[in-house]
């Protein structure tokens, strides 16, 4: 009972490097996900302060966020890289390519690597190049569970929003491990053999409004399988709240036993 108690009362600190141009979004899903989690959970938002930023203020990032290269004395437990819509351009073209690069090289601690975060860390430790896809990815897909993990226990449904993809054969080659995927949309999860290192090409951290709005920005693809009987007009099937919840539960639980 005495543990228990200890136990809930450790604080796990969680540095999110938050790529999104809509900043206060991205913070909006991680705490509501991290919210129904009873532990003992700080969220601390980081920005690479070698990209210009055009859809957030700067003084709000200055004021709410830490820079990526000042993250040391943090003492952080484990990361969060999410994705960013710059998958079409090379890595080495993006502004602030060396300053995530060097945090790739030199990160250690349980970190999740999302959409194109995934892709460049990928690249980065391993070489693996990304593929641009002959039309975009976009909706809610169906996947199993290919290897026995501590995160995922069953097949789970997963939103994808993305033009370009890994291919299944490179993250092999890599000795990385294939924990869950799709016959429509690939590999949606991998990992290093310690799970250290788990990288995702889909978007569980969506909230359930977020597609809807790609959709009616863009105004081009319906997401598949996102609304009821794939008509804008009807309700949204939010079928991947369970396993997102699910998921980073099991994974806070993974940090907070190697704490």
């Amino acid at each position: 009972m005495l543990k228990n108690i200890f136990r809930r009362r450790i604080k796990i600190k969680i540095g999110i490097i938050n790529l999104m141009p809509i900043k206060t979004e991205v913070e909006s899903q991680f705490s509501t996900i991290f919210q129904k989690i009873d532990k003992n959970i700080e969220l601390k938002y980081i920005y690479p302060v070698t990209h210009t930023y055009k859809n957030t203020c700067l003084n709000y990032i200055r004021e709410n966020y830490i820079p990526l290269n000042n993250i040391k004395k943090e003492n952080f437990d484990c990361f969060i890289i999410t994705g960013a819509p710059i998958e079409k351009y090379n890595f080495e073209e993006i502004d602030f390519w060396k300053e995530i690069e060097n945090f790739f090289k030199t990160n250690l601690l349980p970190s999740i690597y999302i959409c194109w975060g995934a892709q460049s860390a990928l690249y980065s430790k391993f070489g693996i190049q990304k593929y641009e896809l002959k039309k975009k990815l976009f909706g809610v897909y169906e996947h199993t569970i290919k290897t026995s993990n501590p995160f995922i226990q069953t097949d789970f449904q997963a939103p994808h929003s993305r033009n370009t993809f890994t291919k299944r054969e490179c993250i092999k080659k890599a000795g990385l491990i294939i924990l869950g995927e799709s016959k429509e949309a690939g590999v949606f999860i991998c990992s290093s053999k310690d799970y250290k290192d788990i990288f995702i090409f889909g978007h569980s951290e969506y909230q359930k409004e977020r597609l809807k709005f790609e959709f009616e920005r863009d105004q081009k693809e319906i997401p598949k399988n996102y609304f009821k009987e794939d008509n804008p007009n009807n309700e949204i099937l939010f079928s991947w709240e369970n396993h997102r919840d699910e998921f980073y539960k099991n994974w806070i639980n993974f940090v907070g036993g190697n704490i």
